[in-house]
């Protein structure tokens, strides 16, 4: 209302102590109309929303805003000539007539609605931004869950292949196998429903993990653990260190003439697990790049740095980013 009482004095349809006296005098009307105004448009628009969308009949939903601006302003523009005729604003008719020649409210009504649409248009936005962002959320939690269970899986399957391996070679040996990775798997199984676990956590269990195999391998299989205390609760994805450290055993002769030595230590934020080489013959391993890929899928969703692989002809590692709390 403030910005069309200007616009009658820049354009010379009154004075400016003519526009004081109606501001003066019927300022509560003025504004009153104005909120009507915009109470209507605002429920106008959000009834189109529903049932005339603008990406689906923008041709019907022009013509709509139209007849709202149309229909408004001439019921505006009959309000205020039977409340001239009548005295209520002390403005003579023909000049009143001058100022409403059905352009001002037609104009201010156009306003009002176009900001109303534009304010409702980056509502809708920011709600289906909102709406995006949660589904993508949930797909993220879903995948990451399911690299989870994967792991799980390959953990299993692969440990039953140590297993089957060793079971008729020594029945004893087999059964304390047995009984030290029913331990080890418990740990596992509660570990892996959490998304991060502290390093601390891993340290202890890819202790008990790498005990297996010393127990199969014994002076063909040798570890060592060097881990700065203030990094030990920094986080890292459960089961990180099993898979790269399976994959080590896995891809490597490991014999009392040729033993295996792994090495777990951090570097700045990183932790390294570093192993030497000694491939074995491709055609003796069964492998499907399982757990490799499921680390860099992991740090990946959690938009992470993802790991560094180096490999020098003699040694093969692989720095994991420890993610702070």
């Amino acid at each position: 209302m403030i910005t069309s009482l200007s616009m009658m004095v820049l354009l010379g349809f009154r004075t400016v102590n003519e526009v004081m006296n109606i501001f003066t005098h019927r300022s509560i009307w003025a504004f009153g109309n104005a909120a009507v105004a915009v109470t209507i448009f605002y429920f106008a628009v959000n009834w189109f929303n529903e049932f005339v969308e603008w990406n689906k009949n923008w041709g019907i939903r022009l013509v709509l805003d139209a007849v709202l601006i149309v229909a408004h302003a001439f019921a505006g523009v009959f309000i205020l000539n039977y409340l001239s005729v009548h005295g209520h604003f002390g403005v003579p008719q023909e000049k009143l007539d001058k100022d409403f020649l059905y352009i001002m409210p037609l104009v201010m009504d156009s306003l009002f609605l176009v900001l109303i649409e534009l304010i409702m248009g980056m509502e809708e936005r920011n709600k289906l931004e909102i709406q995006v962002a949660h589904l993508e959320k949930e797909q993220i939690n879903a995948k990451y869950g399911a690299l989870k269970t994967q792991l799980d899986h390959h953990f299993l399957f692969n440990n039953l292949s140590v297993l089957s391996s060793i079971i008729y070679e020594d029945v004893d040996k087999a059964d304390k196998f047995i009984q030290r990775f029913s331990q080890v798997y418990r740990y596992v199984l509660s570990i892996n429903k959490r998304d991060l676990v502290t390093l601390e956590e891993e340290i202890d269990f890819i202790k008990s993990y790498l005990q297996l195999y010393k127990f199969r391998f014994e002076d063909g299989f040798d570890y060592e653990i060097n881990i700065d205390e203030n990094k030990q609760k920094m986080l890292i994805a459960p089961l990180t260190l099993q898979v790269l450290v399976e994959n080590a055993i896995k891809h490597n002769v490991v014999s009392r003439s040729q033993p295996l030595r792994i090495c777990v230590f951090n570097e700045d934020n990183g932790l390294i697990v570093k192993n030497n080489l000694q491939f074995r013959d491709k055609s003796e391993i069964e492998s499907t790049n399982t757990g490799q890929n499921n680390i860099f899928e992991k740090y990946e969703l959690l938009n992470c740095a993802l790991p560094v692989i180096k490999n020098d002809g003699k040694h093969y590692s692989v720095k994991i980013t420890l993610i702070p709390r």
